[in-house]
């Protein structure tokens, strides 16, 4: 069994976020073309002679490319539902977000009650997907909720079990010892557990802090 020829191995995405209040006005200097080109242009200064002869753009090429006009639905159907189909048949696949603080990772990933972010839209279609397969599958979905914080590791759903460590079992696969795993049987559920441990997260303004949330799906047929 393998994944369908049409998805890549690794898709890398950027997103561009709206302008912050203290920053509406000013000169645009992040573009986006052809919906995966990024163009930086620093903003003009007509005092700088130094770099007045310089190119004032810098151009990057992405697998895919969002404009913070680009919706949360945007931004899950062209990154995570192409790979929905194959973790129902058994593969495993990560969606992460990686930025400095305040660009937006939360909100890309956990969104809001109005405007559901990538987590919640993929659980849902999971969890629609099993309903369609239960005449012949029987699924159980666990997921787990971790902080890496200064090189230390985090339960957030069982925050009274201190620092976790990374082991490696007989198999060769490395594990976080002690994490805790809870079953959830709907979107509403994994969502408010989310939320729950949202609110552990360290709140510090610093670029060193991370967060992830893993499912897993066991299917019996």
């Amino acid at each position: 069994m393998a994944p369908p020829d049409s998805l890549h191995n690794l898709t890398v995405a950027v997103r561009v976020r709206p302008p912050s209040e203290q920053h509406v006005g000013r000169d645009r200097i992040v573009h986006v073309l052809d919906g995966q080109m990024v163009i930086l242009t620093d903003p003009r200064d007509e005092d700088d002679i130094l770099r007045a002869k310089r190119s004032r753009e810098k151009r990057y090429m992405f697998d895919i490319a969002f404009d913070s006009y680009n919706t949360q639905l945007d931004v899950y159907l062209a990154t995570t539902k192409p790979i929905i189909g194959s973790v129902i048949e058994g593969f495993n696949s990560t969606v992460f977000a990686y930025g400095p603080t305040g660009t937006g990772k939360t909100y890309t990933m956990l969104g809001t009650g109005d405007n559901p972010g990538i987590m919640a839209l993929a659980v849902n279609e999971i969890f629609a997907l099993i309903r369609k397969a239960k005449e012949h599958s029987f699924f159980t979905v666990t997921m787990s909720y971790l902080e890496v914080y200064n090189e230390l590791i985090r339960d957030l759903l069982a925050p009274d079990s201190g620092d976790l460590e990374l082991r490696e079992d007989n198999s060769g696969l490395v594990t976080v010892a002690g994490l805790s795993e809870f079953e959830a049987q709907s979107t509403s559920e994994v969502m408010s557990i989310l939320h729950e441990g949202n609110t552990r997260r360290v709140k510090q303004e610093v670029p060193d802090t991370q967060f992830s949330t893993g499912f897993q799906m066991n299917r019996k047929d």
